[in-house]
């Protein structure tokens, strides 16, 4: 655990650097989400999002110096669950819905609620 419970934000905000809000492509319009990104649960909205960003596509989370990385997971179906972002140390980091923020191993987090990791990013420090 690295922080405490807090419903300000989700593990989509805290690997975007945004801590200050909940970050969701909700049709509704409860959360935020940037108005040049479709508001569709989909892979490719959360991509545009940490493009948005500096981020892109990259093959795997291994540590590379020089660079941060997130890792977008996916259910079986494609649907994107949660975000984390990895640390210098090579753990990662992640907000586990409204609860806590924690590190991790990429993998620790593997077949679980949030399914798993589908695509990574990375941009320069």
């Amino acid at each position: 655990m690295t922080s405490p419970d807090t419903t300000t934000y989700n593990c989509i905000a805290w690997a975007y650097g945004d801590p200050s809000r909940w970050f969701w492509p909700d049709i509704n319009g409860l959360y935020f989400w940037p108005n040049s990104i479709p508001r569709i649960e989909s892979l490719q909205s959360f991509v545009q999002l940490f493009a948005s960003i500096g981020y892109v596509v990259c093959p795997n989370g291994s540590l590379e110096v020089g660079y941060e990385k997130i890792a977008i997971f996916v259910k079986q179906n494609g649907q994107p669950t949660h975000a984390a972002r990895q640390l210098p140390t090579g753990f990662w980091t992640s907000k586990l819905g409204q609860g806590i923020d924690v590190t991790h191993s990429l993998f620790s987090m593997q077949d679980s609620v949030y399914g798993n990791p589908a695509t990574f990013m990375k941009r320069a420090k």
